[in-house]
């Protein structure tokens, strides 16, 4: 067996590394005392900022040679954390330098800022401050708040209702169904919001449906602003760990779509186009970037605030992602090159949209969950008084199974969501798109006939409440 100091490609622990960086001098200018150690490199302030503001616009410049976008507005997604703010100030100082002259062509129309308002679910969030950024730079900001996935608009008078979810193993198929409710104009759209997350199982399903419904309204946002691109600030740290949380909760089959450096936002039918250029900065390149050029930025709460590691899937990949990186410090860096490896498979691009989360939904998801999942029988029943639903049960002709037209995760998610969970009007009309579009070849071979029966039935429904 080997000893360790005769390998010398192993990381030196974290107090031989900062007590071997104190006699040595920055890796750009030479001259000055490094400052601080990115990825066993020393940098004194000065190189440290200029290098980001270079590698963010290297990333910027790739991204548009392999996606080209030309003359459009961006909007960048500012929800005022750290990475989000500086993305901001990099974004708005490379349109400013183009703008002088430095570029033979802007290469975007405008810059603005998308704000998604949490304030409904998290108390102490400060709204005001997160638009103040915004303002600072110089850049209009518009905001949506969450309740408005509530707000029942022109001919919207019904919502979707969750009333059955079961999940047998075997041959038995999954029956996720819904029923048309009408929308309560006496409640508050925020009481519905949080009656939506009340009704959830788990922090991970309550962060989950929270991105879902943030991704579709900054979605509405590009289109109100006329914009055909969005900014999304995720760093590398926040990659690597998404990958694995993804991935975890069964979201592989779209995982280019959620974690490309370039990707359509929200499948291939949106028109948006989405960029992720602050991909290569881990967490730690961001929190000096911003103190030592001044950024602002604000804690922003969430479900998992103060709670401990294990709270929820993504905060548990969180935690060990940046533990691992702490010490292997080629952790992120290698897990994002992986990412960018990643391809859509061919049968995605032509996939069913989840009418909940806007992803490809895979046709086998429901064969693949009805081979894993195992139910769990309570202690204290004997096995022969489980009930367990044949697979000629057909559901109420009320009600109308969703199934086939969720994603893997999104049939967990609504799986473990208490019955009388009403679900976002964009859900609906999703689902309403997609039967309008439907012809008889559409209908699946396994359990087509049902189906056919439910659009029928959904489709007397719709006519009653929306026409």
């Amino acid at each position: 067996m080997c000893d360790a100091k005769d390998t010398p490609a192993m990381e030196l622990p974290p107090k031989e590394r900062v007590e071997g960086a104190r006699d040595k001098l920055c890796l750009k200018c030479k001259t000055a005392k490094p400052c601080v150690t990115i990825r066993r490199s020393l940098y004194c302030k000065d190189c440290f900022v200029r290098a980001s503001v270079s590698k963010f616009r290297s990333a910027l410049s790739k991204s548009r040679k392999r996606m080209p976008t030309l003359r459009v507005r961006a909007m960048v997604a500012l929800s005022g954390g750290a990475t989000s703010s500086a993305m901001l100030q990099l974004m708005a100082d490379y349109q400013r330098m183009e703008l002088k002259g430095f570029a033979a062509e802007p290469n975007y129309a405008g810059v603005v800022a998308g704000h998604v308002d949490e304030s409904a679910l998290f108390s102490g969030y400060n709204d005001s401050q997160i638009c103040d950024i915004a303002t600072a730079i110089g850049v209009e900001c518009h905001v949506a708040r969450l309740e408005d996935v509530f707000a029942l608009e022109g001919d919207q008078a019904a919502l979707l209702e969750l009333v059955h979810a079961t999940i047998a193993p075997g041959k038995v198929r999954d029956q996720l169904c819904v029923q048309l409710t009408r929308g309560d104009e006496s409640t508050p759209a925020r009481e519905q919001l949080r009656a939506l997350f009340a009704g959830l199982g788990s922090a991970t399903d309550r962060e989950d449906m929270l991105d879902t419904i943030k991704s579709f309204l900054l979605a509405r946002l590009v289109r109100q602003a006329q914009c055909g691109l969005l900014l999304l600030g995720d760093s590398g740290t926040r990659i690597a760990s998404k990958l694995v949380s993804l991935t975890s909760r069964g979201r592989g089959f779209s995982l280019p779509l959620e974690v490309g450096a370039e990707a359509p936002f929200l499948g291939s039918n949106s028109g948006v186009t989405v960029y992720r250029p602050m991909r290569d900065f881990i967490m730690k390149e961001v929190a000096f970037f911003n103190l030592w050029t001044a950024q602002p930025s604000v804690v922003v709460p969430t479900f998992t605030t103060g709670a401990p590691e294990t709270a929820s899937i993504d905060r548990l990949t969180e935690a060990f992602v940046v533990g691992l990186d702490r010490d292997f410090c080629s952790t992120v860096p290698t897990v994002c090159r992986t990412v960018q490896k990643l391809e859509l498979r061919p049968d995605a691009l032509t996939a069913a949209q989840c009418i909940v989360c806007s992803m490809p939904a895979e046709a086998s998801a429901q064969a693949w969950r009805n081979r894993l999942t195992v139910n769990v029988a309570p202690k204290d029943l004997p096995l022969e008084h489980i009930a367990v639903p044949s697979a000629d049960v057909q559901p109420p002709l009320s009600t109308f199974d969703v199934t086939t037209r969720l994603c893997y995760s999104c049939q967990s998610l609504l799986h473990f969501a208490k019955p009388g969970v009403v679900l976002p009007a964009f859900c609906l009309q999703n689902y309403r798109d997609q039967i309008a579009g439907a012809t008889s070849s559409d209908t699946e071979s396994d359990f087509g006939a049902h189906l056919q029966q439910g659009q029928g039935r959904l489709r007397q429904q719709i006519e009653e409440f929306f026409i």
